[in-house]
């Protein structure tokens, strides 16, 4: 993914948070690709992701035939956590809905 377009989403991730709906954490971003992949718009990995957690992520995505883009952050999880407003480290997050965010889901194909 061009680097352009990973900065544009992270500038956009307040606004996303605020204004959208997100899913926060490694755990449910599996849930939500277990269970809810139709709703999950993209997916936002930390710098510093769980142990096994990419594995995993991986595994899912190729098993279903996911073409969700998947964003690997420059930022670390808290850096991450300070960005969507959280009190705790955000190692993952799922976007169900852009909000009123300056990026779209069809930013992240180009």
């Amino acid at each position: 993914m061009r680097a352009e377009i990973v900065r544009k989403l992270e500038s956009n991730i307040p606004i996303i948070a605020r204004s959208g709906e997100v899913m926060y954490g490694a755990n449910y971003v599996i849930w939500s690709l277990e269970n809810i992949p139709d709703k999950v718009k993209a997916v936002v990995v930390s710098r510093n992701p769980p142990p096994n957690f990419l594995e995993r992520l991986n595994e899912i995505v190729n098993k279903k035939g996911l073409k969700i883009p998947i964003i690997f952050s420059s930022k670390t999880n808290m850096e991450l956590a300070d960005l969507c407003g959280r009190p705790h480290s955000v190692s993952a997050l799922c976007i169900l809905d852009f909000g009123n965010a300056a990026i779209s889901e069809e930013d992240l194909y180009e």
